[in-house]
């Protein structure tokens, strides 16, 4: 049973990704109307789980590095160049219009709402499009680190740059504000 747990990863990741999309439409991050509706800042209850979701892992994460239960050699931090930037854009974009990102389609999908194949459709022919441009896209300097390349929020090691000098305790209290500011915004704008 341990190997079958541990040791077959393909089995293992399939588990978490359905439990984690089984979190999600628990959250009502599958439902398009519900995700809609908080970008309009009406419908506040998603915001304030995901908020607290960022607040609860980063408190976590940094508590963790200040007590050196996790070696910040563990950590990949993802280099940060104008293509990140521009993707994030066109990505912010796609999902004010339509509601859904490529994860939550994936899971809507997965919880009965068949339309939404189209944005999964749409994301894998992008994703097609981007590596036949990728070629000149990175010849015309869309790669190019800014912010320094591999960059942090804060100061974690010598090896990366970061943005705030300061111990992991920084993390920690940031992790809080954020779980506080969750439990603070109200559930609903009144229209």
């Amino acid at each position: 049973m341990k190997h079958l747990i541990l040791g077959n990863i393909p089995f293992l990741g399939l588990a978490l990704g359905i439990l984690f999309g089984l979190a999600l439409y628990y959250a009502g991050a599958t439902n398009r109307v519900i995700i809609t509706r908080m970008l309009k800042l009406k419908e506040l209850t998603l915001m304030k789980i995901i908020l607290f979701a960022i607040g609860w892992g980063m408190s976590l994460t940094y508590f963790a590095v200040v007590f050196k239960i996790i070696d910040l050699g563990h950590f990949s931090i993802k280099t940060m160049n104008l293509g990140v930037v521009f993707g994030s854009f066109i990505l912010a974009i796609g999902f004010g219009f339509i509601g859904l990102c490529p994860g939550t389609a994936i899971a809507s999908f997965g919880a009965g709402y068949l339309k939404s194949i189209y944005v999964i459709i749409g994301g894998l022919v992008g994703a097609y499009l981007f590596t036949l441009s990728y070629p000149i896209l990175k010849s015309i300097g869309l790669f190019e680190n800014v912010l320094g390349g591999k960059t942090t929020l804060i100061f974690l090691s010598d090896k990366y740059n970061f943005l705030f000098k300061g111990t992991p305790w920084i993390g920690v209290v940031i992790g809080i504000t954020l779980i506080l500011i969750s439990i603070v915004i109200p559930h609903s704008i009144k229209e």
